[in-house]
């Protein structure tokens, strides 16, 4: 408490000067110098809340348009592939490359990061960095259309990166 007080008693003579230059003034000083106080004060206010808000803004209105985009990008294969389906589209031979090579393989072209592989089985457990949904979707496809490597489970999770994915699962079979 007396801290406060002593700091209160130590800014209490720059008032009273400030309270004594301000009777000092004629009227209209005193108005254009509370004009010029508000006008600075608003200004301080603009710059400070408004203007970072409204970059936030734009920014989170960026972030929906490029969702948006990706959206209607996977929303057109999906569409391609039930295209394919129905016009009875077959996949590829099968090639006798192992799975996790074929895997591995496709991952390095679709520029994916794969951190663990483990067999189990007819199943393979894929651990994958962050990535890219739409690399990961197409690198997923390419397994599925050319190798007949089918993705048996899959839980996905977003990240602060606009686009990105977490793998939390990925469980690959040959079908």
């Amino acid at each position: 408490m007396s801290v406060l007080t002593n700091t209160f008693e130590s800014v209490k003579p720059f008032w009273q000067s400030m309270a004594g230059r301000w009777r000092q003034l004629s009227q209209r000083e005193q108005w254009l110098t509370a004009t010029a106080l508000i006008t600075l004060f608003t200004w301080l206010i603009w710059q400070g809340i408004i203007t970072p808000l409204s970059d936030q803004q734009a920014l989170a209105e960026k972030k929906v348009a490029a969702s948006r985009a990706q959206l209607t990008q996977i929303q057109q294969q999906a569409e391609q592939i039930l295209r394919l389906k129905a016009a009875g589209a077959t996949a590829r031979p099968v090639s006798n490359m192992p799975m996790d090579q074929t895997v591995h393989q496709l991952a390095g072209r679709y520029q994916l990061v794969i951190q663990r592989v483990q067999s189990r089985g007819e199943t393979l457990d894929v651990d994958l960095a962050n990535t890219r949904f739409d690399k990961l979707m197409s690198w997923l496809t390419t397994l599925e259309q050319q190798h007949r490597i089918k993705v048996k489970n899959i839980q996905l999770e977003s990240t602060d990166t606009s686009g990105f994915v977490e793998v939390r699962r990925l469980q690959l079979e040959r079908g």
